[in-house]
C-alpha cells in the first residue's frame, strides 16, 4: 500500500497506465505520479500539466514513442511521454501541454470520469465521454501545416511606425511595443510563440499565446527582433518573421564625441601637467633667485661690515693708538695730557657707539634685553626721530609667546618695511600695528606714500644687496603666515601678515 506519505501526489487515485518500460503513471486529484523503481514522481500544472487531475490516460502508439492522452473537468489535454519521463528524471524543468475543447468541436468541454472514462479502440481512435456525448480523437490526424507568422504592428512611445522597414529609436525614445501574430487554421486559438531581441536577449522567451512584445530603455545597439510560432500541436515554424531594431546613442555616446572627449581630457591633463612643470620651474627659478639674492646681501653685508670696521672703529682705534703713544712721552704739560685722554675718551665712546650699531644690525640685542614689544617701539620711535615721517604705533604686548627665531623674523619684517618707507615711498605719514587675536596674530604696516604695482617690483628684486618682497615673503613662509600686499601707483601701500598663534593661551 502507498499513500500521499510515501510520495504520491494525493490519496484518491482516478486512473492507471503502465507504459512498455513497466513504469506505472497514475492520474490523481494532485496530479499525475509516475511510480518507478520504488519512487514517486510528481507532475502538476505548475509545472506545465494542463490539470491536476487525468480521469483517464491513454497512449496514441503501441510503443509508447508519442503522447500521453488524458482527460479532466475542462477538456483533453495531451503531453509528450518522452517530456514527461525527462521531468520526472530530472532533466527538463517543465512540460509542454496540449488542450482540446469546444473549439475543436467538443460539444462540452467537461469529460465524464465513469467507467471508463477513455478507451482506445484497434483502429488507433481515443473515446473520451463528457457530460453531453462521447468524443472521439484520431490522434494519427496531426495537423502538419505550419503557422504562418508576422509582426502586425509596431509602436513606439504609442506612435506607429512602418512594420516593412527597420526601426530607429532616438535618445530620447523609450518604450517599443511589437505584435505579432500566426495563422493558422486548424488551432488559431492555440497558437504558442516565442521570440528574441537578438544582441540584447541570450534566451528565446516563451510567450506563450501571448501576441505582444514590450521593450523599454535599450541600450544603443544594433538587435533583430525575431519571433517563431508553432502550429497550436507542437510544430514550430523556425524561420517566423524578423524586424532590425536600431537604438542610436545619445550624442555624450557616440564615436566622434568620446574621440573629442578623449582628447579634451588628454588636453586637459598635459595642460594640468605642463601647469605643474611650469610651477615648479617657476618656484624653482624663484629659489634661486632667493639663493642668489641671499648670498649677494650676505656678502654686501660682509663688505658694509668690513668697511664699518676698517674706516669706523679701525680708524678710532688707530687714533685711540696714536694719543696714547704721545701720551706716553715725557712731558710736564699737564693740560696738553688732560686733552690728550680726553680726546681717547671721546674716540672710545664714538668706538662703543659704533661697535654697538653693528651689533645692533647683526643682531638686535634690544629683543634680549627689552623683549619684543619694546625691541619694536624702540625701533619705530628711532625712524620716527631719524626722519620726517610721522609714525604711528599700536602694539600689544607678544613678549615671550613667540619662539626667538620668530621674534628674529618678525623684527626684520618690521624694520625691512620702515627701510622701504623710508627710502622708496616718499611717504609723510605711516602706522605699525600689531594685534594679538584669539587664534593668530595679525601685523599691519601702511604709508600714504607713491605706491608701486607689487608684481613689476617683486620680478624686478628690491634692489641689489636686498631681499625686498622676496625677502619679506622667505620671512613669512618661515613664520608660517599668509603675507598680503596692496599698492597701487598714488595710493600708499598696506602690507598685511597674519600667523597662525602658537599657544591655546590667549591672555594679554
Amino acid at each position: 500500500t502507498w499513500t500521499a506519505k510515501d510520495g504520491l501526489a494525493s490519496n484518491q487515485v482516478l486512473s492507471f497506465y503502465e507504459d512498455c518500460a513497466g513504469s506505472l503513471w497514475m492520474g490523481t486529484n494532485g496530479g499525475l505520479c509516475r511510480f518507478k523503481d520504488g519512487k514517486f514522481a510528481t507532475i502538476t500544472a505548475a509545472n506545465g500539466l494542463y490539470d491536476n487531475r487525468a480521469f483517464q490516460i491513454l497512449s496514441d502508439t503501441e510503443d509508447d514513442s508519442g503522447d500521453l492522452w488524458m482527460s479532466c473537468n475542462r477538456g483533453i489535454y495531451r503531453a509528450s511521454l518522452r517530456e514527461l519521463n525527462d521531468f520526472a528524471e530530472g532533466r527538463l524543468k517543465s512540460v509542454t501541454s496540449f488542450v482540446y475543447g469546444a473549439a475543436d468541436g467538443m460539444i462540452n468541454r467537461e469529460c465524464n470520469g465513469a467507467s471508463p472514462a477513455g478507451w482506445k479502440t484497434h483502429d488507433g481512435r481515443l473515446w473520451f465521454p463528457t457530460v453531453k456525448g462521447v468524443v472521439a480523437i484520431d490522434p494519427r490526424q496531426h495537423n502538419t501545416q505550419l503557422s504562418l507568422v508576422l509582426i502586425e504592428r509596431v509602436t513606439l512611445d504609442r506612435a506607429p511606425l512602418s512594420t516593412g522597414q527597420a526601426v530607429q529609436i532616438k535618445p530620447d525614445q523609450e518604450n517599443l511595443e511589437i505584435e505579432y501574430t500566426g495563422i493558422n487554421w486548424r488551432r488559431p486559438q492555440q497558437i504558442r510563440f516565442k521570440y528574441q531581441l537578438a544582441g540584447f536577449n541570450q534566451d528565446w522567451v516563451e510567450a506563450g499565446t501571448r501576441r505582444t512584445a514590450y521593450f523599454s530603455n535599450l541600450p544603443p545597439g544594433d538587435y533583430t527582433f525575431k519571433v517563431i510560432a508553432d502550429n497550436g500541436e507542437g510544430l514550430w515554424n523556425t524561420e517566423g518573421a524578423s524586424l532590425r531594431v536600431v537604438v542610436l546613442p545619445p550624442f555624450y555616446r557616440t564615436g566622434w564625441f568620446l574621440a573629442l572627449a578623449v582628447l579634451s581630457v588628454s588636453g586637459v591633463i598635459l595642460a594640468a601637467f605642463k601647469y605643474r612643470v611650469n610651477q615648479l620651474e617657476q618656484r624653482q627659478a624663484a629659489q634661486q633667485a632667493f639663493s642668489q639674492q641671499l648670498i649677494e646681501s650676505q656678502e654686501a653685508e660682509r663688505k658694509r661690515i668690513a668697511g664699518e670696521l676698517h674706516d669706523g672703529l679701525g680708524q678710532n682705534l688707530l687714533v685711540i693708538k696714536n694719543r696714547a703713544l704721545f701720551g706716553l712721552m715725557p712731558s710736564d704739560d699737564v693740560s696738553r695730557a688732560t686733552a690728550q685722554l680726553t680726546d681717547i675718551s671721546t674716540t672710545v665712546s664714538q668706538a662703543i657707539d659704533e661697535v654697538r650699531q653693528i651689533a645692533a644690525n647683526l643682531h638686535p640685542y634690544q629683543l634680549d634685553r627689552l623683549g619684543l614689544t619694546k625691541a619694536l617701539t624702540a625701533m619705530v620711535r628711532k625712524v620716527s626721530g631719524a626722519t620726517q615721517l610721522e609714525i604711528a604705533c599700536s602694539l600689544d604686548k607678544l613678549d615671550g609667546i613667540l619662539p626667538p627665531t620668530a621674534e628674529i623674523n618678525l623684527y626684520r619684517i618690521v624694520q625691512e618695511c620702515l627701510n622701504n618707507i623710508v627710502k622708496h615711498a616718499a611717504a609723510t605719514e605711516a602706522s605699525v600695528q600689531l594685534r594679538r587675536l584669539p587664534s593668530s596674530l595679525k601685523l599691519t604696516i601702511q604709508d600714504n606714500g607713491r605706491g608701486f604695482v607689487p608684481a613689476v617690483v617683486h620680478s624686478t628684486s628690491a634692489g641689489k644687496g636686498s631681499f625686498g618682497l622676496t625677502g619679506l615673503a622667505e620671512r613669512a613662509r618661515l613664520l608660517g603666515g599668509t603675507l598680503n600686499i596692496d599698492s597701487t601707483p598714488g595710493n600708499g601701500t598696506r602690507i598685511t601678515l597674519t600667523m597662525a598663534f602658537p599657544h591655546e593661551d590667549t591672555e594679554s
